[in-house]
């Protein structure tokens, strides 16, 4: 039987966006200021209700055909565990930022458009993930591209906006043109860009094609994919974007869109071009290192707090690549330690979930900091916690949860994949691990600095007049910080799921 929960949801977010320029103009003359907004959170919450609701209770995986297989090609849906443990974060993330948007968006112009690209941009993410096929795929990832650029440079009145809009445009442009090079490569030596026979060509093909066309393939693919994901030397766009989006859709960029591009990344690497025949670990863990290394350096000399955000993402993600290049590498050169593998896999799937709850919980904060001092400067908002309990309070759950701080569970996803580069004697992962570990110090001496300097620090401000933000603004702040500690108290039965997400990786 077929389910459709997980089509309705999709098809809420982009088809219900069409409604909302409708809603504002009525909202206009009947006096219901809040009816566009009050419809998009409803959008969101029903669209995660259906995800959630497909998770737990569905039999998966599902598949859609939207054009039948023929002989030039086909485009259809796939939802398993590992698409809706991913698009469940993404619509998730949507509902707490269309919340969160309802007060701190409201002296904004152009909400309409506003609301249809965050619709759009989520509904591209969720498309992404359900794509069977990469024609399939390429459109819902134009999709959220399209929206995440136009976001990005939403207070166009601001040179700082445009500027950084621009500049991710170009870059982000040219990392899609390079994957849609690999994807007709692949297309021009397959035949097909369905997912399982491209799998199956390529593996019956070993000889014929050569090693160093479909290695070239895979490297053009990481790279283009790769911008979005904002791996070095690729993520320089990042911390422009930050700084000068609102910072609802900074939550959006570090805690969804990039993971976005890490979904595509592991889902091409171990459905097509699988582990256990190519030895691509080596790359990954290279990027991996120089991208936490880089990043971390970064952040010390940041005084902009987005900016220190935004380079703390690039170093998160640093950790979740070196956690799948421990599992290539372990898959490719050590195949009876397959459980190591999946252990190192546990950790990079774990900790998307954490960096996506926590750095979105971040940027929701240090957008309410924002909002009262009109500054994002680091110096300037030194003890503004103290007179902003709630959000002080979730802000510091948040710091913690990244900084892996025992036993909240941003310290398990750390631990695992510290425990499977650490598992197999062999050099060049004990190198490795040893880096991450040392990364990750680094990252907690940071969080711990911000944490003092923004919540326990004499306030330099003397407006007695600041206060906590607006209920609309607190709630999704207080339930993000609250995701975070029931993650950890609930920590066996997320593992749980997204082991099935592991077991749909490895085939098991």
């Amino acid at each position: 039987m077929v389910v459709l929960y997980p089509i309705l949801s999709l098809g809420l977010l982009i088809g219900g966006s069409l409604i909302v320029p409708l809603l504002g103009f009525l909202g206009k003359k009947i006096g219901l200021k809040k009816i566009r907004e009050i419809y998009v959170f409803i959008l969101f919450l029903v669209s995660t209700i259906l995800l959630f609701y497909t998770a737990l209770y569905e039999k998966l995986p599902t598949i859609y055909r939207i054009i039948p297989m023929n002989i030039y090609f086909e485009s259809s849906l796939m939802v398993d565990y590992f698409s809706i443990y991913m698009s469940l974060i993404f619509c998730f993330l949507g509902l707490m930022v269309s919340l969160y948007s309802i007060k701190y968006m409201e002296r904004e112009t152009g909400l309409d458009e506003y609301y249809v690209l965050l619709l759009i941009l989520v509904g591209g993410m969720v498309g992404v993930t359900f794509s069977n096929d990469f024609f399939t795929l390429y459109v819902f990832w134009e999709f959220m591209c399209i929206a995440s650029y136009t976001l990005v440079s939403f207070r166009k009145y601001h040179w700082e906006a445009v500027e950084a809009g621009l500049k991710y445009l170009i870059m982000s442009t040219t990392g899609s043109l390079l994957a849609l090079y690999s994807i007709s490569l692949l297309y021009g030596i397959t035949g097909t860009l369905c997912f399982d026979e491209l799998s199956k060509i390529i593996l019956s093909s070993v000889g014929t094609i050569s090693p160093h066309t479909l290695y070239f393939i895979i490297a053009i693919m990481l790279s283009g994919f790769g911008v979005t994901a904002a791996i070095v030397p690729f993520h320089t766009w990042l911390p422009d974007a930050h700084p000068a989006a609102p910072s609802s859709i900074s939550a959006m960029l570090s805690g969804v869109v990039i993971k976005t591009a890490i979904y595509v990344i592991i889902r091409t690497l171990f459905k097509v071009f699988l582990p256990t025949n190519f030895g691509y670990g080596l790359i990954l863990l290279f990027f991996g290192i120089i991208t936490m290394t880089i990043a971390n350096i970064a952040v010390i000399t940041q005084k902009d707090i987005k900016r220190f955000l935004a380079y703390s993402s690039i170093a998160n993600i640093g950790y979740i690549i070196t956690g799948l290049g421990i599992a290539t590498y372990i898959l490719y050169n050590y195949s009876n330690m397959s459980g190591f593998a999946g252990l190192a896999l546990l950790g990079s799937l774990l900790h998307i979930l954490n960096h996506a709850i926590g750095k979105g919980l971040l940027f929701l904060t240090a957008g309410s900091f924002i909002h009262e001092l009109k500054t994002r400067l680091i110096d300037k908002l030194e003890g503004i916690g103290l007179k902003m309990p709630f959000s002080s309070t979730s802000f510091s759950i948040g710091l913690l949860n990244l900084a892996g701080m025992p036993p909240l569970s941003g310290f398990w996803s750390k631990f695992f994949i510290i425990s499977a580069g650490l598992s197999v004697r062999d050099n060049i992962l004990f190198i490795t691990t040893v880096i991450f570990i040392i990364n990750s110090i680094v990252a907690a001496g940071y969080y711990s600095w911000l944490l003092e300097r923004i919540i326990f620090k004499k306030s330099s401000s003397n407006n007695k007049k600041i206060k906590d933000v607006s209920i609309y603004m607190i709630l999704p702040e207080v339930i993000l910080a609250l995701l975070c500690i029931l993650i950890t108290i609930f920590l066996h039965p997320v593992l749980a799921f997204i082991n099935k997400s592991i077991n749909i990786l490895l085939g098991v």
